[in-house]
């Protein structure tokens, strides 16, 4: 039984050509003359220091890699978590990625096609057109935590492959942290990346995807297997791969191993030392961890002295729990599915996540 590959390179944004050609040379498919998309995490317009976004010293990489292969088409885009049109673009020129993809950026909200899905939570989807014409599809997300998902790596990284509100309807659709992950694998399973190098230069723990810490890792993860390099890097921080539940889905419906047993190592692999990460998300294996995880609630609260009011958070809500005051933004904890797409897509940190009691609130899921 062959085993799928992962292949981990020291590397820092200053000298990044050599991993990205070994890892071109090592995984992907034929590129010469053909139409290949290149797709980075950008969450939202905040600067490359913050470790949000993947790096664009790691997206310049990537682009004069393939420009040398001599690829046909080359296009650099993402449906970033910013949902007003034109606001992609935003989002990237802050995360630099606008200037390191040059010539090669495409808003790939212009270009919306319905897909039929096979999904519990909706029968049609709507994608970016170009991640399903593409001949190679190559998937440059963030080593990162997040609060709704536990971790954000390749599987997470294809949600952004989904156009405008539709990332918005899945969290309302598929509220709960194991429904929310089958989504997730429902949208990676529509057109699984052909290549993944993961920005794990500067990883990002704590509550992220956006209001975590950087921590330098000094690594750069290559694979044509998403689940198998999301499994390595979930090890690196310290989990148990098949904890996560998008993990132990995606292996559940064979489509990679979410055990480091079953992969093919290929470099200097090394767990992190107290590498922060959040509970939420994460399958709680105890009884006792399940009553307290019931009781114990995380749940949104709004830091007075960061936010500024720009209304970001009312309109990320999938339900309309959050509406504006003059004093700020409030939130309706009964109408509140815990989707947390208010932190995520806060850029001033004013989204802090902390732990209520449910039966004080009063409120039963």
């Amino acid at each position: 039984m062959t085993h799928p590959r992962v292949s981990i390179y020291e590397a820092d944004y200053d000298r990044l050509d050599r991993a990205v050609e070994q890892a071109l040379d090592a995984y992907a498919p034929p590129i010469e003359g053909r139409f290949v998309l290149v797709k980075p995490n950008i969450l939202g317009a905040m600067a490359p220091a913050r470790a949000v976004n993947t790096h664009p010293s790691l997206v310049r990489a990537v682009v004069r890699a393939l420009e040398r292969r001599r690829a046909g088409r080359i296009i650099v885009g993402d449906n970033s978590g910013m949902r007003a049109y034109g606001s992609g673009d935003h989002a990237a020129r802050v995360a630099g990625i606008l200037e390191a993809a040059g010539p090669h950026f495409v808003n790939l909200a212009a270009s919306p096609l319905p897909v039929q899905v096979n999904s519990p939570f909706a029968r049609e989807l709507v994608f970016s057109r170009e991640v399903l014409q593409a001949d190679v599809l190559v998937s440059l997300p963030k080593m990162k935590t997040h609060v709704a998902t536990a971790v954000t790596g390749a599987i997470k990284n294809s949600f952004g492959h989904l156009v405008g509100g539709e990332k918005t309807r899945l969290h309302r659709e598929a509220p709960g942290a194991d429904d929310f992950a089958r989504a997730v694998v429902d949208v990676f399973q529509v057109r699984p990346p052909d290549l993944v190098i993961l920005d794990a230069v500067e990883a990002m723990e704590g509550q992220g995807p956006s209001g975590g810490r950087p921590r330098t890792v000094g690594r750069v993860l290559a694979s044509a297997s998403a689940v198998a390099l999301d499994a390595v890097m979930v090890a690196m921080m310290g989990l148990v791969p098949r904890k996560v539940p998008m993990l132990r889905i995606a292996e559940e419906r064979g489509l990679g191993p979410a055990d480091v047993d079953g992969i093919e190592l290929d470099g200097p692999f090394a767990v992190l030392p107290r590498f922060k990460v959040p509970a939420i998300g994460m399958d709680l294996g105890t009884l006792a961890s399940r009553i307290a995880a019931y009781l114990l609630v995380t749940r949104p609260t709004v830091r007075r002295s960061k936010c500024v009011r720009c209304g970001s958070c009312e309109k990320a809500c999938p339900v309309g729990a959050i509406r504006m005051t003059d004093a700020g933004p409030v939130i309706d904890p009964v109408r509140c599915i815990l989707c947390f797409c208010c932190h995520e897509m806060c850029r001033y940190e004013a989204m802090n996540l902390s732990r209520r009691m449910r039966i004080l609130q009063g409120r039963r899921r």
